[in-house]
């Protein structure tokens, strides 16, 4: 499957899931071997999506729409894929100071540290997305949004429906007025040890222009 076949489908999951829904939402796929990405934002319904609403962006001339997502790139070697989306798990956390705890071991293992929210604004720069994103941290709340990373197009679906399910389940823990409980710490530190090896993996493919494989889970 092509590059492009494979961000439209990505992008048709999402907005079946109630993720990706405006037109300020976008999706990103880096080019393997290349200082660039397929980029695609501004759709009304993207479960429409086509091969004609696609752009290939180079990383040195982003406009303001795809300048975040070049910036993210820049800033991690493993990250090829970026979703920007707006699912409703985001907006209720949002409400709640964005932040998302580590309460499930395969968040631990797949989104990793937990990151405060990011500016997406065009004011957004290089550095300030280096030290949100420097611990390996693959989501992050952006105004009523969902910043989510991933090493792969697979991954970062995965990531972004994972951390709307575990926002959901936060936001009504902590509505519910009862003390809510986190993993163990060595659970949390043998799942960041793992996630660090694939992002490694991750960065080694692409410098090769390769797409990683066997980015597994457990």
């Amino acid at each position: 499957m092509q590059i492009q076949e494979h961000l439209m489908a990505g992008c048709r999951r999402l907005a079946a899931k109630g993720l990706l829904q405006s037109s300020s939402d976008s999706f990103s796929l880096l080019i393997p071997g290349e200082c660039g990405m397929l980029f695609v934002s501004g759709l009304l319904n993207w479960r429409d999506i086509c091969e004609s609403d696609l752009r290939s962006i180079s990383f040195d001339a982003p406009d303001n729409q795809s300048k975040l997502h070049a910036a993210v790139y820049s800033a991690r070697s493993d990250v090829g894929a970026i979703a920007l989306s707006s699912p409703r798990g985001a907006r209720l956390l949002a409400g709640f100071g964005g932040v998302l705890p580590t309460l499930f071991d395969e968040q631990a293992r797949h989104i990793g540290t937990p990151s405060r929210p990011v500016d997406c604004s065009s004011s957004v720069s290089f550095e300030k997305l280096c030290k949100k994103f420097s611990r390996q941290g693959n989501a992050a709340i952006s105004g009523t949004q969902l910043l989510c990373l991933g090493m792969t197009c697979e991954r970062v679906l995965f990531n972004s429906e994972l951390f709307e399910k575990c926002a959901q389940a936060y936001v009504i823990a902590r509505a519910s007025g009862y003390k809510i409980g986190r993993i163990p710490w060595w659970v949390r530190l043998i799942a960041n040890r793992r996630l660090i090896k694939d992002q490694r993996n991750a960065a080694l493919s692409y410098q090769k222009g390769l797409i990683p494989e066997n980015i597994g889970g457990y």
